[in-house]
């Protein structure tokens, strides 16, 4: 008997490259694959009006067919209703015994640096700070002279700012499509004007800027992807480093920043530090895993961002459940095959293991 795995995002696209290479390595597993939206789901008859994949015409096809039993979490939220009402029925999906996920995501930015700062890894994050109102922001940024803000909730770069302080001005910058766009305050009351009219629309958290960047002005960092094996164990599935627009704020892929390969970045970048690094960042890497599950709840994969400061200190920038993986397209192609597999493989372990203790995760 076949089991059901469905691959959940917010709006489904039969064209979705990953989606479909995944269908097209499910041939030899005894999982029926399915592509949906939470807006398709019913809870009310547990029906999905989605797609589900045709083996034998190897594409997708519309249907309606019962929640699946496995789910792939793949669902990116805006600030709409939309969205909204998708996380309801998220959650909703989460608290039924009878639906397994393969991870049950993480919490904001601010739940993970109240829980993270308290374990092992407190020496790898930066102090961070809940931005309540514009006062206390521009004193952090009167403190600290040169901060970053970001959204609690905020993925893909959307909505960092860099904040900096001197020469009797306030200088604030972001990364818009259009680039990157700077804004100069001559006065604390203009300074809070803005900043008073972006709390409205966002929660941030504030950071010290971490000073990581090339001789040429572009900001750089690592990703590392971690992910789940066919036995349920953590393994390393592939690093490397982002390197940024000269002068820019922001790594991010989407934002126009390229991966190097580590090796190859090393091999321009001489450092007496390289394999004090190595150790500290294998021991980081071992451990992120273990507190996450262990704080909140069961994962499939993690993406983590890394900064190696000027003074060769290592700092955890970020980590996200619902990680992109063009690191592997980009870098090893050849590890492909083995990335498209990972969910099949990690659901055919979780369809064999007995998990009446599971805790799910809620938003």
């Amino acid at each position: 008997m076949n089991h059901s795995l469905g691959i959940m995002t917010l709006v489904p696209q039969v064209t979705n490259e990953y989606f479909l290479e995944i269908a097209n390595h499910s041939f030899s597993y005894p999982i029926d694959l399915y592509l949906l939206s939470p807006q398709g789901i019913s809870p009310l008859t547990e029906t999905v009006e989605g797609h589900h994949f045709d083996r034998v015409k190897g594409k997708w096809e519309k249907d309606v067919f019962d929640i699946p039993e496995f789910i792939y979490d793949r669902t990116y939220y805006q600030h709409d209703l939309r969205s909204r009402q998708a996380r309801a029925v998220v959650q909703w999906m989460k608290n039924q015994k009878h639906i397994r996920f393969l991870g049950y995501g993480l919490p904001n930015k601010w739940h993970l640096y109240e829980k993270l700062s308290q374990t092992s890894l407190a020496p790898y994050i930066p102090e961070t700070f809940l931005v309540s109102d514009g006062p206390q922001l521009f004193n952090l940024l009167s403190e600290r002279k040169d901060i970053i803000i970001k959204p609690v909730d905020g993925a893909h770069g959307f909505a960092v700012y860099h904040l900096s302080a001197g020469s009797g001005e306030i200088k604030v910058r972001t990364t818009k499509k259009q680039g990157l766009i700077e804004h100069s305050f001559a006065s604390e009351e203009l300074f809070l004007n803005w900043a008073e009219h972006i709390l409205k629309q966002h929660t941030f958290i504030c950071q010290t800027r971490l000073l990581n960047q090339t001789k040429e002005g572009s900001p750089f960092d690592m990703r590392v992807l971690l992910s789940k094996d066919g036995n349920g164990e953590w393994r390393e599935f592939q690093r490397a480093v982002r390197v940024g627009e000269a002068n820019g704020i922001l790594t991010n892929i989407s934002r126009g920043a390229s991966y190097l390969s580590c090796s190859d970045w090393k091999s321009t970048h001489d450092s007496d530090s390289w394999d004090f690094i190595e150790q500290e960042l294998i021991s980081i890497l071992e451990h992120i895993p273990i507190h996450l599950e262990k704080h909140f709840s069961p994962l499939f994969e993690i993406g983590v961002d890394l900064i190696i400061a000027q003074d060769q200190s290592l700092w955890i920038l970020d980590m996200n459940s619902k990680p992109g993986h063009k690191v592997v397209s980009s870098l090893q192609p050849d590890k492909l095959s083995n990335l498209y597999k990972a969910p099949l493989e990690y659901c055919a372990f979780l369809s064999s293991q007995s998990l009446t203790s599971l805790r799910r995760g809620d938003f």
